[in-house]
């Protein structure tokens, strides 16, 4: 509905003038009948509004009591009644519509986000510590199945979170995690970070000790797992982060004056000349005798990617038993190759009567069609050794040019009759390497 339009003083002051000229000859009992609902009217939005006063008089004096009774409370029945309270949250909660919880959880949401919001820095420590004092001793009184339901429950809404954010987010919580993890080490004493590490052994050693051999090989396999998911969640962070920086500093080059490019070209100067030492050291370290150098042994090549099937080493295999390099753990999907032609087939088979003429000339024909080769300057190394495609200079493309020409070659056959040109193309030595 389309709100009304604002009247001007004219406008206001003629609809009056027509509302005194209509209740003057308005008849003397419907105006006495209307003066008397008026009062009704009055008398109950006076009714209500001090209705509405007492009933917040009333709840502040029995929030006071309250509150009181609370101060003159025990420890113990302070424990009992938070007990209760918190006992019968959590029936009301259990019966509670899905709809009705998530309008409770946003409105608590955002009470909570005013209250943050509102605090200095030392509130919001003492709320932190308030809160890790509070979560300790109810983990305390957690039985082995309320910690397991409580830690997957935990697991499950960090994965739902993770999902929902963006690459900068993601970026933006890493780097504030590990400013906040070193800055709690950093105010950390020596015996306050030996006394955290015994700790640390300690429970690791308890818990470890209650394991079964299935327990214990279930543990490892859920590590492994798991720290190959944060290797995998780091590397794309790291990624980004990479990314990120490149941008910057690709918007920061073009406008930083001549003394911040100095000042950047010096930093990375010293960077390098104190990487050159540590370089040329492990070049230059001394080998006993080359003659006795330990076999390294991959072993057999006999691990099958379920996904692709690809051929894979038993060092290569991830913790996760799903390999990453051949297909991106199924991701990656080529479409099957295309069959072979006859006879193509049956000359790469060896089961033709030019077979062995087609393998001998196999660089030929591959290279007969090209529209140029490839040129540059060999320079093999001396002595013995495996062979090493090695260039010195420049590579560059030889093409033809198109006309009439003793020689043709590449692209210039294309403009020639189809037999001749096949003729041309058998007899060019680069296309036969």
């Amino acid at each position: 509905m389309a709100p009304r339009r604002a009247l001007t003083e004219e406008e206001k002051e003629e609809k009056n003038r027509k509302l005194r000229e209509k209740r003057a000859q308005q008849d003397p009992q419907a105006k006495a009948k209307r003066l008397e609902e008026n009062r009704e009217r009055a008398k109950y939005v006076r009714e209500q509004k001090k209705r509405q006063v007492d009933q917040e008089e009333a709840n502040k004096e029995e929030a006071e009591r309250k509150k009181k009774l609370r101060r003159s409370q025990s420890t113990v029945d302070r424990q009992a009644r938070l007990e209760t309270e918190a006992k019968n949250r959590r029936e009301q909660r259990a019966i509670e519509e899905e709809e009705l919880r998530q309008a409770r959880l946003r409105e608590q949401a955002a009470r909570q986000e005013v209250l943050r919001a509102e605090e200095n820095e030392r509130q919001t420590r003492e709320r932190l510590e308030k809160k890790s004092l509070r979560q300790k001793a109810v983990r305390e009184k957690e039985n082995e199945e309320e910690k397991r339901a409580r830690q997957d429950q935990d697991n499950e809404r960090h994965r739902v979170l993770r999902a929902q954010q963006t690459g900068e987010e993601r970026i933006e919580i890493a780097i504030a995690d590990r400013l906040r993890h070193q800055l709690y080490l950093n105010e950390e004493s020596q015996e306050e970070a030996e006394v955290r590490r015994e700790l640390n052994r300690e429970q690791t050693v308890t818990y470890r000790a209650t394991e079964n051999e299935e327990e214990a090989e279930e543990r490892r396999e859920d590590s492994r797992i798991r720290m190959e998911l944060i290797r995998e969640e780091r590397e794309e962070t790291e990624e980004l982060m990479r990314a990120m920086d490149a941008f910057e500093h690709a918007e920061m080059i073009p406008i930083e004056t001549e003394e911040e490019r100095s000042h950047r070209e010096k930093i990375l100067e010293e960077r390098n000349r104190a990487g050159v030492p540590r370089t040329h050291r492990a070049a230059c370290k001394k080998i006993e005798s080359e003659a006795n150098v330990p076999i390294h042994y991959c072993g057999e090549m006999n691990l099958i990617c379920e996904e692709c099937g690809a051929k894979h080493f038993k060092a290569e295999r991830p913790q996760d038993k799903k390999f990453q390099k051949c297909c991106k753990k199924g991701k990656v999907i080529l479409p099957p190759p295309k069959e072979c032609p006859e006879p193509l087939l049956k000359l790469l088979q060896n089961d033709h009567p030019k077979a062995k003429h087609f393998m001998s000339k196999i660089r030929n024909y591959n290279s007969a069609h090209a529209f140029a080769s490839m040129g540059a300057k060999m320079n093999s190394p001396p002595g013995r050794g495996p062979y090493c495609f090695r260039i010195h200079g420049q590579v560059y493309h030889n093409t033809a040019a198109v006309g009439t020409t003793d020689n043709p070659k590449y692209a210039d056959l294309y403009f020639m009759d189809a037999a001749q040109a096949s003729s041309y193309r058998a007899n060019v030595e680069a296309n036969g390497g």
